[in-house]
């Protein structure tokens, strides 16, 4: 009998953002980047990049992908996650 391929599970995700002062997000793989005006947030295939002032990270469990801030969110943004470059075609371009 031949075995599954055990693929890894891609994490859907939601953002809830209360009258701008607290946010929470689920399906988080990991948060790169943290300071009192930026968080990146990485998620399955993609960033969310959170701006503002007085930001806080208020919890962050990976195990469950749940991530929770406080302070002034000012603006959200998505971007494609970078595909992965070989350490010679940065060298090389």
């Amino acid at each position: 009998m031949p075995e599954k391929e055990m693929k890894p599970t891609s994490r859907p995700h939601s953002v809830q953002l209360s009258e701008h002062r607290l946010l929470t997000v689920t399906g988080v793989k990991a948060v790169p980047t943290f300071t009192d005006k930026l968080i990146a947030i990485e998620l399955e295939g993609e960033t969310l990049s959170v701006t503002g002032h007085d930001l806080a990270v208020k919890g962050l469990d990976l195990e469950t992908g749940r991530f929770s801030a406080s302070g002034y969110v000012t603006s959200m943004r998505y971007s494609a996650a970078p595909d992965p470059v070989s350490f010679f075609k940065r060298i090389f371009k």
